[in-house]
């Protein structure tokens, strides 16, 4: 057994070729399986990021135009019969100008008139993004007017607002009714002064796929209920 151990200590042969080229093959698979994984797990943290993103995005378009068309109001204006609506213009083509209640003061509140408009931008679907422009009431003879705004905030809600596709898709959709049964049919055109006054209830469509997604596009679908008009019952 000693003469056999110091015959292996003093043998320097080395490896033989097979042995060389087994243990190559073998360090190559272990790196060809290393980099697969590091390249899945790259393009899951990339999707991943990219959803987030879009999710984020569609939250803050859809949480702001929803909590605005939710305190919508209609605004007494001196010597009219009827108040102004509180749907003042309204396109399914992605604008919606609005009173609401908006930011107010509990003590004497104030409506303001708001504007929400998906912006094209260039030709690019990232460059599409929903803007909002809030116009703020100064008193006059007891009413509320916007002749000159109190003040001006204009505001990116943020982009990459997917195009339309059809009308099921539309930005807005308008109803005469608060179970979003029956909605007022405009095309591409808006809404009359005489449909403005009979809109009980408005649909928001927000699509957004984020500049360099892979994954599908992040939808949220609210029916926002007109609640201070007194349709309730519609």
């Amino acid at each position: 057994m000693r003469r056999a151990m110091r015959r292996l200590r003093g043998d320097e042969s080395g490896l033989s070729l097979a042995e060389l080229l087994v243990s190559g093959l073998l360090t190559i698979a272990i790196m060809a399986m290393i980099g697969t994984m590091f390249i899945q797990t790259a393009k899951i943290t990339a999707n991943s990021t990219q959803t987030s993103k879009s999710n984020n995005i569609a939250s803050n378009i859809a949480n702001e135009v929803t909590s605005v068309i939710r305190v919508a109001t209609t605004n007494p204006r001196s010597g009219a019969t009827l108040p102004d609506p509180a749907v003042l213009v309204g396109s399914s083509q992605e604008s919606l100008t609005i009173y609401a209640l908006s930011n107010t003061s509990a003590n004497t509140p104030a409506p303001s008139r708001i504007t929400f408009t998906v912006v094209p931008g260039s030709t690019t679907v990232e460059t599409r993004s929903v803007t909002e422009q809030i116009c703020t009431a100064t008193a006059s003879g007891g009413f509320w007017v916007f002749s000159t705004c109190g003040s001006t905030v204009n505001r990116n809600l943020g982009g990459a607002v997917q195009p339309l596709t059809g009308v099921n898709d539309q930005f807005f959709t308008y109803y005469t009714d608060t179970a979003g049964l029956n909605p007022i049919l405009i095309g591409t055109g808006s809404l009359t002064d005489a449909q403005c006054r009979t809109v009980a209830a408005i649909r928001v469509y927000v699509g957004v796929k984020a500049s360099g997604s892979q994954t599908k596009t992040t939808v949220i679908s609210n029916l926002v209920v007109l609640g201070n008009l007194g349709l309730e019952d519609l």
